[in-house]
């Protein structure tokens, strides 16, 4: 795999992977659809934020739920 120059471990490289092959297959529907590629990245930024809102919003709960623990 071309990752393993990276020295990735084999579930980075993975998610790596299904990210890049998504990515070229939403650039390659975009072209087919005559979408422009602004819609694109805005769709694309959009996505990004909601990810990164869902992942800080599971490290407070983590971190709360682990304070209470104590």
């Amino acid at each position: 795999m071309i990752f393993s120059f990276l020295k990735l471990r084999k579930k980075t490289a993975a998610a790596l992977s299904g990210i890049l092959i998504g990515a070229g297959s939403l650039w390659g529907l975009s072209i087919w659809q005559d979408i422009p590629m602004e819609e694109l990245m805005n769709q694309l930024g959009g996505l990004l934020i909601l990810l990164g809102a869902i992942v800080g919003i599971a490290a407070l709960i983590g971190f709360v739920l682990s304070r209470f623990r104590s």
